[in-house]
């Protein structure tokens, strides 16, 4: 596995099971040649990217990647739109050339931060705005009506935290090419295995580990410590502006569409949410050089994760 793609597994399992378990990358990547998981520093930010300003509070935030940067589009109230690009190598990107075009209407954006554009949409709601970054452009749709979510979000999350066990497919790039499919299995309270396609895999079971680099390589045995808590949501607990962007189905199970931001990493998500059970279903994350999706397959199933032979 190439370099990049080892950094991007070591935030990737950071992101799932929570800030304690970065030493569970650290382990694998260290014996493939690479880095720490904290080597992201090697990744050099641009001179002209630090962290971004909070999004608006009370806004409908929605993100999508344009190329290997992030753009995130804020609408929130008085018609105000704000745009926030990350950078691919990490940090709001400032110093670019945005402007939000409405309707037919081009409105040049105002700098209001690291990364971070702002300007007011002409009267009437939007239904769809393009962010312009730098010759390019990101198209969204707005909905008609959003209603706060952040009860449904808070809920699912605290479902996620209850599990016994679970499965998920998760897909990872960090541009509009290559990438990591992944998955993941967790058995509460403590144990978790991931197998890379056609790569790297790891068992963690309490303050124990085991990791191999290739398919069919021999497993090397470490420590794990602290032992991990999981399964744990890929958001932390200080998600903002949750909307609710419509409502659809997931495999025949009626589902909240919801989007939100996690401001302390920063990402941005939109999460498909079992409307009966409030399971996850589907996920995606948009953060800087991390385009993420998450298919969950398997909840409370009986799941065995052992020692690897």
């Amino acid at each position: 596995m190439s370099r990049a793609n080892r950094l991007l597994l070591a935030s990737a399992v950071a992101l799932v099971v929570g800030a304690a378990v970065g030493v569970v990358a650290a382990a694998w990547i260290g014996s493939s040649g690479g880095s720490s998981a904290v080597a992201t520093k090697s990744l050099k930010p641009l001179p002209n990217t630090s962290t971004p300003p909070r999004p608006p509070s009370g806004a409908v935030v929605l993100a999508q990647e344009l190329g290997t940067r992030a753009v995130a589009l804020a609408i929130g109230p008085g018609r105000r739109l704000t745009a926030t690009v990350l950078s691919g190598v990490g940090g709001g990107e400032s110093g670019l050339d945005v402007s939000f075009r409405v309707g037919g209407t081009t409105l040049p954006a105002r700098p209001c931060g690291p990364g971070c554009y702002r300007a007011t949409a002409p009267a009437g709601a939007p239904r769809h705005v393009d962010v312009l970054v730098a010759g390019r452009s990101a198209s969204f749709q707005i909905p008609r009506a959003a209603a706060p979510a952040a009860a449904i979000v808070r809920r699912a999350g605290d479902v996620f935290r209850r599990l016994h066990t679970l499965v998920y497919v998760e897909s990872l790039r960090s541009k509009p090419s290559g990438g990591i499919v992944t998955t993941w299995k967790f058995v509460a309270p403590n144990r978790m295995a991931y197998g890379i396609r056609g790569g790297a895999a790891a068992v963690v079971i309490g303050e124990k580990r085991w990791d191999r680099i290739k398919p069919g390589g021999s497993w090397t045995r470490s420590s794990q410590i602290p032992a991990l808590t999981v399964p744990q949501p890929s958001w932390g607990r200080g998600t903002m502006d949750a909307r609710l962007l419509a409502r659809s189905t997931v495999d025949g199970r009626p589902a909240w569409v919801v989007s939100f931001a996690d401001p302390t990493i920063p990402a941005w998500f939109t999460a498909w949410i079992d409307r009966a059970t409030y399971r996850t279903l589907r996920l995606r994350m948009t953060a800087a050089g991390h385009f993420m999706s998450h298919h969950y397959l398997a909840f409370n199933r009986p799941l065995r994760i052992a020692p690897p032979r």
